[in-house]
């Protein structure tokens, strides 16, 4: 274990799974055939080729398909849902808005009112 945690301080790289990974490096060299830690039956090759050779497993594919196709869906749902309630926001922003200018309105017509009474009493 300590070798393992030595191999990772110099290297953070071997850390990710791979024929040269901590674990390797420190048991030394895999029997051909096998992966150490791995089910049984697993090989080198199987584990470690280059994404263009692995095996494709079309369930798996349409399973993750079906799953990006529903996340899509419930994120453009909670977009919709964040644009109705902005939206909401913003219309009871403008009815504030115009409750306000009635108000002001109203002071500045009973300013008026006050004005002309003043002047005709003064008269």
């Amino acid at each position: 274990m300590e070798k393992i945690v030595e191999i990772e301080q110099c290297d953070e790289s071997t850390r990710i799974l791979s024929e040269n990974d901590s674990l390797a490096q420190a048991l030394g060299k895999e029997h051909s055939g096998r992966v150490r830690g791995m089910n049984f039956g697993l090989t080198p090759s199987q584990l470690f080729c280059s994404s263009s050779q692995l095996p494709v497993d079309e369930t798996q594919i349409e399973e993750a398909q079906r799953m990006l196709i529903e996340l899509h869906a419930k994120v453009m749902a909670e977009k919709l849902k964040r644009k109705a309630v902005e939206d909401e926001v913003a219309t009871e922003k403008l009815k504030r808005k115009a409750v306000e200018d009635d108000v002001v309105a109203e002071k500045i017509k009973r300013q008026a009112k006050r004005s002309v009474l003043s002047y005709l009493i003064q008269r």
